[in-house]
């Protein structure tokens, strides 16, 4: 059963599958048309179904509600175009005259006028208050698919089928103005931005792509879907669009940047069309599951949806002032997050490429990132601008460090070189040679004296900076990581155990073993007596420096933890982490007597929680909608038997968090439910962290 995700609505289940979903221009009620020819009209107030629209024979396609009043306009396979009267739910007109099937509709702003697309090579524009007469076919195309009219209304845009094109039209006149090509299979949707400068496409290549419509020009193409993007719509302020996708997901974009916001799944099969409500408030999909999914995005959903990345999170710091996070992402972006509420601050975008690391300056006032685009940028935390571009490698930058002292970064490079930087006028001070193998991380040491550079064939090397030679040379090594106070060093490798290591003679202290699987990160506590650890065995552990003792573990787990970083706040004892699943967690080290404990602080919404087998019987302020909602998740409306709730405690939510997310449209967070060790460390079922919103 799917977890549950902030913003969702219960979805709409039908007997068939679904082609096109359309909101009235009130946003009152929202038309479904189906595989069987049927439309179905529900009101958005409550859900409940109030209309049944038939008389196509077969599937319709698409449909869309005309701008002046309580009329949709349909298409299908049966060649023709049918008006209805959605209050009467009779059939005004149908306008027959395209010699296949109809792909395409869309009424023009004013209401005058309706355009189809067909697969007969054309695009035809009737006049659909007066005559209902074709008054314009537009011809060019090999299949059309699809059909748009801009916001002032001069303008359509057609999308082929076979020729892979996109077509400007003069909506008066009937002129092509613009050949747009760049797609390298089927186009599947048109659609407009508010403002009419911008058009987007969506294809079979798995992509979309946004189009000036002045120039004609391919501005941005928007990339990770990994399946053909059948369905794309502008919100009603311009600001993002969302996407369609046969890969079972719809993505919401940022239109400025490209930076995909948030990826919403629960469809299991192929969603077919995406559409924004009037207000911009809601978004409806459809699919060939058979069902219609309503997702809340006003208010506080939109801040809501602004804050996940779009794809793996592979880096996070944390702030030496200690009241931000910063984590990079697959997708390109850097984002900032508040360690009081867990909302995003700020998204920091110019990277053309994957980000692979980042660290904050000793003040906290900069950030510098490193770029599969070979580049590394130096941010404003407080503006979000972009201070420096330092350029030199001829590989993809991966692992990046600011010196202690604040006047030099540090890079390395998938060619296993590493240049130091001068962090003011961003020009490249020394280049160190010597790593075999492609650089995978770099860190100064306390002083600022050594630098530590681990490469890809398990070797770790220690760098005088002054002089540019290598040191001391580990083998057999994955990560290293420098004490605060810079006495010690701990290394750890895919056998799953860590070395701490005296820095002076080069001996050994303790192995720390554990972990069953190998270790993908590692830090330390501000004072230096304890370490952190993530393992690839989905498990994080707490260490002693003193005694080498394991002190707490975090198990069961369904994610590999990715990076970790911990506060230097003094007396704050917190760390967060970056997992497989796209999410940023962060952690409360708490002491009780002589047990320690690592509880979950805080999640960002990426955002779902799991309810499955959850009694909501009694629960108070739980509205019908969120009732429906919840029961279709899997929770149960009487309480469960004694002996279930034993096996399924670590699944069970609390619902006074539940209800609590649900009610409040600016709920940012989602508190999960954190497994708990047979040493019962990890959340309590009651904990004041658990059930407390921070923020």
């Amino acid at each position: 059963m799917a977890a549950v995700q902030f913003g969702e609505l219960p979805f709409l289940r039908q007997d068939k599958r679904i082609r096109s979903c359309a909101y009235s221009h009130d946003g009152q009620s929202l038309a479904i048309a189906l595989d069987n020819g049927v439309i179905k009209v529900y009101s958005t107030s409550n859900w409940e179904h109030i209309r049944t629209l038939t008389g196509h024979r077969g599937r319709v396609w698409s449909m869309a509600y005309s701008p002046i009043g309580h009329q949709i306009i349909s298409v299908g396979v049966d060649r023709s175009a049918r008006l209805w009267d959605v209050e009467a739910g009779s059939c005004i007109t149908i306008l027959n005259g395209h010699r296949d099937a109809v792909y395409g509709v869309a009424f023009a702003p004013c209401g005058d006028s309706v355009a189809t697309a067909s697969y007969d090579d054309t695009v035809k524009v009737w006049d659909i208050l007066g005559t209902r007469e074709c008054r314009l076919t537009l011809t060019g195309h090999n299949g059309v698919q699809s059909v748009a009219y801009s916001s002032k209304g001069h303008l359509i845009a057609s999308g082929g089928y076979f020729d892979r094109e996109v077509r400007l039209w003069n909506a008066q006149t009937g002129v092509c103005l613009h050949i747009l090509s760049g797609h390298t299979k089927f186009v599947w949707g048109v659609a407009f931005s508010p403002r009419g400068d911008w058009v987007a496409s969506t294809s079979s290549d798995n992509t979309l792509r946004m189009w000036d419509v002045e120039t004609g020009t391919c501005c941005r193409v928007l990339t990770g879907h990994t399946g053909g993007v059948r369905s794309a719509a502008f919100s009603p302020r311009g600001d993002v669009i969302v996407s369609a996708s046969e890969d079972k997901t719809v993505r919401i974009w940022d239109v400025e940047t490209g930076v995909c916001r948030q990826t919403l799944t629960g469809h299991s099969e192929c969603v077919t069309c995406v559409v924004f409500s009037p207000k911009g408030d809601r978004i409806a999909c459809g699919s060939e599951d058979k069902t219609v999914r309503v997702w809340d995005v006003g208010s506080g959903g939109t801040r809501q949806v602004a804050s996940g990345h779009g794809s793996i999170v592979l880096n996070v710091k944390y702030s030496p002032r200690c009241d931000q996070v910063a984590s990079c992402s697959k997708d390109g972006s850097i984002r900032l997050w508040d360690v009081v509420t867990g909302g995003c601050r700020r998204i920091l975008a110019g990277h053309s490429d994957c980000v692979r690391s980042i660290a904050y300056s000793p003040r906290g006032d900069v950030v510098v990132s490193g770029s599969d685009d070979r580049t590394m940028r130096i941010w404003d935390v407080e503006t979000g601008a972009c201070h420096q571009i330092l350029k030199g490698h001829t590989n993809p930058v991966l692992v990046v460090a600011y010196s202690p002292q604040g006047d030099q970064v540090v890079s390395g490079a998938l060619d296993g070189s590493v240049k130091i930087w001068d962090a003011g006028t961003g020009e490249c001070r020394h280049t160190l040679t010597g790593q075999a193998s492609k650089v995978l991380s770099i860190l100064y040491s306390p002083k600022g004296n050594r630098i530590a550079s681990r490469s890809q064939d398990s070797t770790i090397r220690l760098w005088d900076i002054e002089s540019g030679t290598s040191l001391h040379t580990l083998i057999g090594v994955w990560i290293v990581v420098y004490s605060p106070q810079g006495g010690q060093v701990v290394s750890a490798g895919w056998d799953g155990l860590l070395k701490l290591w005296d820095d002076g003679t080069g001996e050994c202290i303790h192995t720390l073993a554990g972990h069953t699987n190998g270790v993908t990160c590692v830090v330390f506590s501000p004072k230096g007596d304890q370490i952190v650890s993530g393992s690839e065995d989905k498990t994080i552990r707490l260490w002693s420096t003193t005694s080498g003792q394991c002190q707490a573990v975090v198990q069961n787990l369904d994610t590999s933890i990715r990076s970790i970083a911990w506060s230097t706040a003094p007396g704050i004892n917190y760390f967060v982490t970056a997992c497989d699943d796209l999410s940023v967690r962060m952690w409360k080290v708490v002491e009780d007597g002589d047990v320690w404990h690592v509880r979950l602080h805080w999640r960002p919404v990426n955002g779902e929680f799991n309810v499955t087998e959850t009694s909501i019987q009694d629960v108070q302020g739980l509205s019908q909608l969120n009732k429906r909602l919840l029961e279709q998740r899997g929770a149960v409306g009487k309480p469960l038997h004694a002996d279930r709730m034993r096996d399924t405690s670590q699944k069970v939510l609390s619902m006074v968090s539940v209800v609590s997310a649900l009610k409040e449209s600016s709920t940012r967070l989602a508190l999960e439910p954190t497994p708990v060790s047979n040493s019962a460390v990890g959340l309590p079922e009651h904990s004041e962290d658990q059930e407390q919103p921070i923020g």
